[in-house]
């Protein structure tokens, strides 16, 4: 009987790649001038050689960029159906199994700032702290299961102007759990230490660390839990600043070593409260915060296949973030099976197919299909005979 053996070539990663956008966005062709294979494998380029879409298409494809901005714009849908059409894609690329859907994970969620330039009153975008020479950026909220090797991300929304941090919180899980995956617990970064979350998250019965950030300079109750020794464990009791809610919550104070200041982490579970002392369940708390970490790799990873635009057309750009994420998700699903094929640790790096490598393999095979034409022709013999020799 001969051997059965598989492998992870540009073909199949181009073709996981579009099958799956393909499905999951429901795009056609537009007239008689951009075929739905062209319009995927455009945006495909885009993103795996993070340049404009101006750029890409003068290079390789027949038509004009007027013409596939037209194509793309017919195709987009609604920023609510687009949002519905990438989450669905997140998942297709997952492909959980009935066991991953019997199972209770561990999510982490943080927002992504996207620096923009341009005119203030652009629609679609925020106002935060200077970064990168700017105080306005296009803000996106993600949701990631933080599992070793399974950091799929799972959930995406934009954050506009209004959209509080509890409102995201519940877009995203709501997001989750329409897609029949079970959550857990959550970590939260401090910009959602609001009252209503804290709430949210109860109401829910979630596991969630969340730190508290101080507030003001005065003597109020969020800070004087920073003056409680660092390993204390103690309630700490607000309401919540709209509805004027009762929220209570237990929190820990801990100080890292070398650090030099106490942080506080309010916490809820990780652990069955008859079984695990409140210090355990406390540490374990802790301990998934500093897993949360990982959502910020996938951040640094997903920048390496964002396409580049000037455009203000928030739907493009949300386009671009998801499909970044896509071709970030193929990655991990891909390295997922090479790590178990190969029975390497779950802390082992899979040396051999770094992200950078699976673009460029994607790249080739779609450049590939759409050859350029690698000649300019120049008036009058502008070059002479000695420069060509």
């Amino acid at each position: 009987m001969r051997r059965g053996y598989s492998t992870i070539t540009p073909a199949v990663v181009h073709a996981l790649s579009r099958r799956t956008l393909a499905r999951a966005l429901g795009w056609t062709d537009y007239k008689q001038s951009v075929t739905r294979t062209q319009l995927l494998d455009l945006v495909l380029l885009i993103a795996g050689t993070t340049r404009t879409l101006f750029a890409v298409v003068t290079r390789y494809f027949g038509f004009s960029h007027q013409t596939a901005r037209q194509a793309l714009r017919a195709n987009l849908g609604s920023r609510d159906q687009l949002t519905t059409r990438l989450v669905d894609a997140l998942h297709d690329v997952a492909t959980f199994t009935r066991r991953d859907r019997t199972r209770r994970w561990t999510c982490a969620i943080d927002v992504h700032y996207v620096p923009f330039y341009g005119d203030r009153s652009t629609p679609g975008i925020i106002g935060g702290p200077k970064k990168a020479g700017t105080s306005f950026f296009h803000a996106y909220a993600t949701c990631v299961l933080i599992h070793k090797r399974r950091r799929y991300t799972v959930g995406l929304m934009s954050v506009t102007k209004g959209v509080k941090p509890h409102q995201q919180v519940q877009t995203l899980l709501d997001q989750v759990v329409a897609r029949g995956l079970t959550v857990r617990g959550v970590v939260l970064d401090a910009g959602f230490d609001s009252g209503e979350t804290l709430l949210l998250l109860q109401q829910r019965n979630l596991n969630y660390t969340v730190p508290i950030r101080k507030k003001g300079k005065g003597t109020n109750r969020r800070n004087e839990c920073y003056t409680q020794p660092s390993g204390t464990i103690t309630t700490m009791e607000r309401v919540t600043e709209k509805t004027r809610q009762a929220v209570s919550t237990r929190v820990l104070v801990w100080e890292r070593t070398g650090e030099g200041a106490a942080r506080v982490y309010a916490f809820r579970g990780w652990g069955d409260a008859t079984a695990v002392s409140e210090a355990n369940r406390a540490r374990l708390g802790r301990r998934r915060y500093r897993e949360r970490f990982g959502i910020e790799t996938s951040y640094r990873q997903k920048n390496q296949a964002r396409g580049w635009t000037t455009r203000t057309d928030p739907e493009y750009r949300r386009l671009l973030e998801g499909v970044a994420l896509l071709l970030r998700q193929v990655w991990v699903c891909l390295t997922l099976r090479i790590a178990r094929a190969q029975r390497l640790a779950p802390s082992a790096w899979v040396a051999e197919f770094p992200l950078a490598e699976m673009l460029d393999w994607l790249t080739q095979r779609i450049r590939a299909r759409y050859p350029r034409t690698r000649c300019i022709t120049l008036p009058n013999k502008t070059l002479t005979t000695t420069a060509t020799t």
